[in-house]
């Protein structure tokens, strides 16, 4: 099954996304629903809305960071797997999660735009690598029996170029 996600995108920053997602997530878990969120921003700021300082360092150690959406999606960079398929999920209200973002969250951009040409391609990592995130949400739902799934992030996850786009088109209208 298939959640909803709803993701909050724009380059620019400062323009409201990562308090539209906090109090959204807020207001759903007010209607009833139980809700998921997935701080996908490399600058976390999503993440140190939810939790406390003394939280956070314990999800942040010097090191790596298991407990994180870094965590979860090392694997898939290391190449010696795939993302978790049992993310951590902090649970910050009766009915509300949070995968927990990460500063090392930015070491996945390169990759992401060095993936997305070889999707055309029909290459099964890139496919992998390109889904990562969505893939992380559903696994990270389907854990907390969510009814819905928000994403924070702040700059692009991946610029294809412009001639890689206009070939994407080409091939998609044919």
């Amino acid at each position: 099954m298939t959640i909803p996600v709803i993701a909050f995108f724009n380059n620019k920053g400062g323009v409201g996304k990562t308090s539209l997602v906090y109090h959204l997530s807020w207001m759903y878990t007010e209607l009833g629903r139980r809700v998921l969120v997935s701080d996908l921003d490399p600058q976390a700021n999503l993440t140190a809305a939810f939790i406390d300082e003394d939280r956070l360092e314990e999800l942040w150690p010097d090191g790596e960071h298991p407990a994180t959406v870094s965590g979860a999606i090392d694997p898939l960079l290391r190449g010696t797997g795939d993302i978790l398929e049992r993310p951590h999920l902090e649970q910050v209200g009766e009915q509300l999660y949070l995968q927990v973002g990460d500063l090392a969250l930015a070491r996945f951009e390169d990759e992401l735009s060095q993936q997305w040409p070889l999707c055309l391609d029909g290459k099964e990592r890139a496919f992998r690598v390109i889904s990562a995130f969505w893939r992380l949400l559903q696994f990270g739902a389907e854990e907390a029996q969510a009814e819905a799934g928000g994403a924070a992030c702040t700059r692009p996850l991946f610029s294809p170029r412009p001639q890689e786009s206009r070939t994407h088109r080409a091939k998609v209208a044919q």
